[in-house]
């Protein structure tokens, strides 16, 4: 790449625009050594293009953004030299003001960061980031209205995003290891194992739960609750992605999506999972996407020191039994280990109950959760609070 006529980030030549579909390959074949995995570059290519055909991708669900130099023309082939570039997915999400209700919104998750290495050390990244926050307060919205929230995921540390407004966000997670079929204990409880058909009814019915627990009163210093919303459209997405890994790489379907018991009170607990295929093997996970208790809207809230009740026993029994079917899914598939992104409380004393000693990974460089508040100045010694910040939500 020629660098000697590179513009200063701070150019007023520069400009973020979306790409253009040959722009979006040349961004692609650009980032594929960072995100590629275990793909070649034609399968990789593939997927690219397999995703954008999603129900959360199509019909401008996706955005491709290039930083460029407009002195230059395009090519002949209608590409600008790339300087920096990422991706927005947009996202149906809640916001619920301070002893308000939920109202429904728009937001964006930004991902696919990237610069080509010859252009890095340069400030291109962080001026792209800063034009990109200036248009996604409006981007795809309706007119005269702002967006409120975007989120990111952070696999460079906390400071690079922070000094740019995405705030950090807890990233922990629990892993557990695989468990053959002998181990099998299932603490007495009857297993559901989830098929793609089973997702919509239950995505609906967690959508519901989570406008409940948003409509809740919140602690004083709690000025804003955010929410990204766990629908099927976000579960197939992240599944087209399992799915064609699954097939190039395994050559298998991967047909069971989550897990489904219900307690002894007669509540329905759930988890949906999908498997992450890393550049190695030693990489491949089964992630949690999303784990759901009915009547337990606030699981997420509760202090560890606060007393169990017998709601608490019987919702604890059951998400042990679900966590234990991830577990032997994920033997199933030769992954590594099956990882729950910021567990609640009963999650966490339900994990120990199927493998004693795990414990909580507090993440302090990869996939740090990262919030972006985009409406409102807030007022001093307040905080926007996000809801169900799971592995679903990632992009």
């Amino acid at each position: 790449m020629d660098t000697a006529s590179l513009p200063a980030s701070s150019s007023p030549t520069l400009q973020l625009v979306p790409a253009t579909d040959p722009e979006f390959v040349q961004s692609s074949i650009m980032n594929a050594p960072s995100w590629k995995g275990p793909l070649n570059l034609d399968d990789y290519l593939e997927r690219e293009a397999h995703l954008r055909k999603t129900d959360l991708n199509r019909h401008g669900g996706i955005t491709a953004w290039i930083l460029v130099d407009t002195v230059h023309p395009p090519s002949q082939k209608g590409t600008r030299r790339i300087l920096a570039s990422c991706e927005t997915l947009r996202k149906r999400a809640l916001v619920a003001r301070k002893d308000g209700p939920p109202v429904e919104t728009i937001s964006r998750g930004i991902g696919s960061v990237y610069c080509p290495e010859a252009y890095r050390g340069r400030g291109y990244a962080q001026r792209m980031l800063i034009e990109l926050a200036h248009i996604l307060d409006t981007w795809q919205q309706r007119e005269g209205e702002k967006g409120d929230f975007t989120v990111l995921w952070s696999d460079i540390g906390k400071q690079f995003y922070a000094r740019l407004g995405w705030t950090v966000y807890p990233s922990t997670h629990i892993s557990l290891s695989p468990r053959s079929d002998s181990d099998r204990s299932q603490h007495g409880v009857s297993i559901q194992l989830l098929s793609p058909g089973d997702l919509e009814e239950l995505c609906r019915n967690d959508e519901i739960l989570l406008k409940s627990a948003m409509a809740k009163p919140t602690s004083p210093d709690v000025h804003v609750r955010v929410a990204l919303i766990p629908d099927v459209v976000t579960m197939q997405w992240h599944h087209a992605r399992e799915e064609f890994l699954g097939m190039k790489l395994c050559k298998r379907y991967p047909s069971r999506k989550g897990a489904l018991a219900k307690t002894t009170d007669g509540r329905r607990a759930w988890c949906v999972w999908t498997r992450t295929f890393g550049a190695t093997p030693q990489e491949n996970l089964l992630n949690i996407l999303r784990l759901v208790v009915e009547g337990e809207e606030a699981i997420g809230h509760r202090s560890l020191e606060v007393a169990m009740n017998k709601n608490d026993e019987a919702t604890e029994t059951a998400i042990a039994a679900i966590l234990e079917a991830a577990q032997l899914e994920a033997s199933n598939w030769g992954m590594t280990s099956v990882q729950v992104w910021n567990p609640s409380p009963l999650t966490v004393t339900a994990a120990k109950k199927v493998e004693p000693s795990s414990v909580i990974v507090d993440r302090d460089d990869e996939s740090l959760a990262s919030l972006r508040w985009h409406g409102e100045i807030l007022p001093a010694s307040t905080r926007v609070d996000w809801i169900a910040n799971e592995k679903y939500a990632w992009c």
